[in-house]
C-alpha cells in the first residue's frame, strides 16, 4: 500500500539531497566497518559539538531510505577548515572523513546511531547539518522497506525505478517526496498514478495539461510537464510528470495530518 511505503519527505533543494547522498555514503562504510551494534532504547543523543557552534532544529523526525534520521542545522563563526578541525577535538576518533560538492563531511558511530556533520563556507563563517542516524531501526526496516516499493513499483509501468524516496514529520504533518524514473508516455503515467492514488482513496481534483509553445519563457521541459491535483479527507497530493527525451519523470508529492495521541 502507498502509506506503507514509508522513505520520502517533503521537498528539499539540490543542496540537501547532496548531503543525504553524502550521508547514504558515509553511513554504509560504517557500517561495513563497525559490524555489529547493540540495541538499546531509543534516545537521540546530543551532539558533542564546538562551544561557539549555535544549532537550530530541521523538523521533528526524517526517514531517507528507510533510515530514521534527526536533523539539527548549525552556524559557526569559524570558517570551515578551522571548524572542521574543532569538530575533530569535539567528537574524538575513530572519524570517517570525505568531501562532497565543496563540503567537509565528518562521519562517527555513537552505539547504535551513527551521527554524520557536514561543514560548509557561509558569509562571515560556516554553516552545515548534523544527522543522527538509528542503525538499529534502519537494519529492521530494511526487508520492509524492499517489500513496500517492491509493491509501489508493481503497480507502475514496467522498468520503473525510484530515484529519490524522503519522508518527514513536522508541525502535524506527514509529508513525502518520491520521485520515480521511467521510459514511458505520459499518458501511461498520468493513467497508473491516477489509479494508484484512488486506490488509495484520493479524489482527482483538477489537472494542468502540458502548455506546449504557449509561451517561449519557460523551458521545454517546464512546458511539457502536466500536474495532477488529489484530495482526501486529511490529505493532499500533488503529482508532476515530466517527459525530457526519451525519459519521464514523476515527482508524487503526499501531506496527510498526523493523528493526535489519545
Amino acid at each position: 500500500m502507498l502509506n506503507a511505503f514509508r522513505p520520502c519527505a517533503k521537498p528539499v533543494g539540490p543542496a540537501m539531497r547532496s548531503f543525504f547522498r553524502s550521508t547514504v555514503v558515509a553511513i554504509s562504510l560504517a557500517v561495513l566497518s563497525a559490524g555489529a551494534f547493540s540495541a538499546t532504547e531509543l534516545t537521540w543523543p546530543e551532539p558533542r559539538l564546538p562551544a561557539d557552534v549555535t544549532t537550530f532544529a530541521m523538523g521533528q523526525t526524517m526517514t531517507v531510505d528507510g533510515m530514521p534520521m534527526h536533523l539539527q542545522g548549525f552556524v559557526s563563526r569559524q570558517r570551515p577548515a578551522a571548524l572542521a578541525e574543532s569538530v575533530r577535538r569535539s567528537l574524538g576518533q575513530p572519524l570517517v572523513e570525505s568531501t562532497h560538492g565543496g563540503k567537509q563531511i565528518l562521519g562517527r558511530a555513537e552505539g547504535r546511531f551513527y551521527m554524520t556533520v557536514q561543514i560548509e563556507a557561509t558569509g562571515t563563517g560556516s554553516k552545515g547539518i548534523v544527522a543522527m542516524v538509528d542503525l538499529t531501526e534502519l537494519a529492521k526496516n530494511r526487508l520492509a522497506i524492499e517489500s513496500a516499493r517492491a509493491q509501489l513499483l508493481g503497480r507502475l509501468p514496467a522498468g520503473s525505478t525510484v530515484a529519490s524516496d524522503m519522508r518527514s514529520e513536522d508541525g502535524g504533518k506527514d509529508a513525502r517526496h518520491t520521485v520515480i524514473l521511467n521510459d514511458h508516455g505520459q499518458a501511461l503515467n498520468r493513467d497508473a498514478m491516477v489509479g494508484l492514488l484512488t486506490a488509495e482513496g484520493y479524489v482527482l481534483e483538477r489537472e494542468a495539461e502540458p502548455a506546449g509553445a504557449v509561451s517561449p519563457a519557460l523551458s521545454r521541459n517546464r512546458q511539457e510537464a502536466s500536474t495532477l491535483h488529489f484530495r482526501a479527507p486529511g490529505k493532499e497530493a500533488m503529482v508532476v510528470i515530466a517527459r525530457s527525451g526519451t525519459r519521464t519523470a514523476i515527482v508524487l508529492n503526499t501531506v496527510s495530518t498526523l493523528k493526535a495521541n489519545p
